[in-house]
């Protein structure tokens, strides 16, 4: 049977059902919107302000993790939820039921009525009509007359597009916020209450402006007093691992008693080295040699 085949008392029942639908969608569109600004208004406060009291991750039941394991079979490892989300995510819930059950007190035929008021009238009567259960002729023809002017409504008139064009306007500069926040570690006040240097911490790297003053690196500059006592260096041997006689000691001034005797070494030259005037040198060489000879 086609809807136009089927009684019109009936057809009546099921455009009034449409219309309470209707309601029911733009009660819903606006918790929806509110809710989800809302959370993300929360979330990007918490996650910036990091009160201590609301952890910063928190973890998943095991009950939550075996369904998502077994449903979608992708094995989950210890997965936390950021605490901002949580709480944003609290107040969303809140705000959606809360605003869904105010706007929704409000007879949803009433809603539909006021913003077509073409119909309003007619279509406040026939429902009073479909109440009563009335089926004379005069109110199969208010009917019919209904169902025509029901045709040329629409439900959008429930929804305030600018509103809803501000509002998600809006939730698109929070999302825009909420990812920086995310990917900087933004922090609107720190842990402490102060404002972080503008030469960077001990962790973050300082802008470099030139050389610097030597007094201003090195300090002040102080006399210091010469000491009185004479000190004997021990080096140890670097020769493996023998032992090292403690009685061999070096004195601690260049101008002290040096006893023994010590085997000269002639200083050489690199082979690589290409000289200038070799002759010169094997000249100069020889003559140390014989004053070493001659001072033997």
């Amino acid at each position: 049977m086609s809807k136009k085949d089927r009684p019109v008392g009936e057809r009546m029942r099921a455009a009034l059902r449409a219309v309470r639908f209707e309601a029911w969608k733009a009660a819903t569109i606006y918790a929806v919107v509110d809710a989800v600004a809302l959370f993300l208004v929360v979330n990007l406060l918490v996650a910036a302000l990091e009160p201590s009291a609301i952890p910063e991750q928190v973890g998943v039941p095991d009950v939550v993790t075996e369904t998502v394991t077994d449903s979608a079979g992708v094995p989950l490892s210890d997965p936390t939820v950021p605490g901002s989300a949580l709480v944003a995510l609290a107040v969303g819930l809140v705000v959606f039921v809360a605003e869904l059950v105010l706007r929704l007190r409000r007879p949803l035929i009433e809603q539909f009525e006021a913003v077509n008021p073409s119909v309003a009238e007619a279509l406040r009567t026939a429902r009073d009509a479909i109440t009563d259960e009335q089926e004379t002729a005069m109110a199969v023809r208010l009917y019919e007359d209904v169902l025509a002017q029901l045709r040329e409504t629409s439900g959008v008139a429930l929804v305030n597009i600018r509103r809803l064009a501000v509002t998600l306007f809006v939730i698109a500069i929070l999302s825009l916020a909420t990812v920086q926040v995310a990917a900087v570690d933004l922090a609107l006040l720190d842990g402490n209450g102060g404002a972080t240097p503008a030469n960077g911490g001990p962790d973050q790297p300082r802008d470099y402006t030139g050389l610097e003053d030597g007094d201003s690196v090195l300090g002040d500059s102080e006399d210091v007093t010469a000491g009185d006592e004479n000190l004997t260096a021990q080096i140890e041997s670097t020769g493996g691992e023998e032992e090292v006689d403690p009685t061999q000691q070096f004195p601690s001034e260049a101008g002290g008693d040096v006893s023994g005797d010590f085997e000269s070494q002639q200083a050489g030259f690199a082979g690589a080295e290409d000289l200038e005037d070799a002759e010169l040198i094997r000249e100069y060489n020889l003559r140390i040699r014989e004053d070493g000879e001659s001072d033997t």
